[in-house]
């Protein structure tokens, strides 16, 4: 189990998102809790190993319309229900749809 080091809170918001992992490809999930620097990502018969390096997508309302964003993540721990991610360099444009996600839940 990795350490995780929390700024901000996490709230319980599910959104499909989807994950790419090279070795795998595409994972459809769901998120189960978001913050601004992480979230818990349920996935069904699938395991990424810690430490991995892989790219959430999602889409969000910006301005009343549908955006796709990318964030790049790595795996900070797994377990049989999903993964627990922390996100890395987060631009303004991710951060905001994340912070408006955030707000709206």
């Amino acid at each position: 189990m990795g350490i995780e080091h929390r700024w901000s809170s996490r709230k319980d918001i599910n959104m499909d998102v989807n994950l790419y992992y090279p070795p795998i490809g595409m994972i459809n999930g769901q998120t189960r809790n978001i913050s601004l620097e992480g979230m818990f990502v349920a996935v069904k018969g699938v395991r990424i190993p810690p430490q991995a390096r892989l790219e959430i997508s999602f889409t969000a309302e910006t301005q009343g319309r549908p955006v796709e964003h990318r964030l790049p993540a790595y795996v900070v721990h797994q377990s049989d229900g999903g993964v627990g991610l922390m996100l890395q360099h987060v631009g303004y444009r991710e951060f905001d749809a994340l912070r408006y996600m955030l707000n709206a839940a």
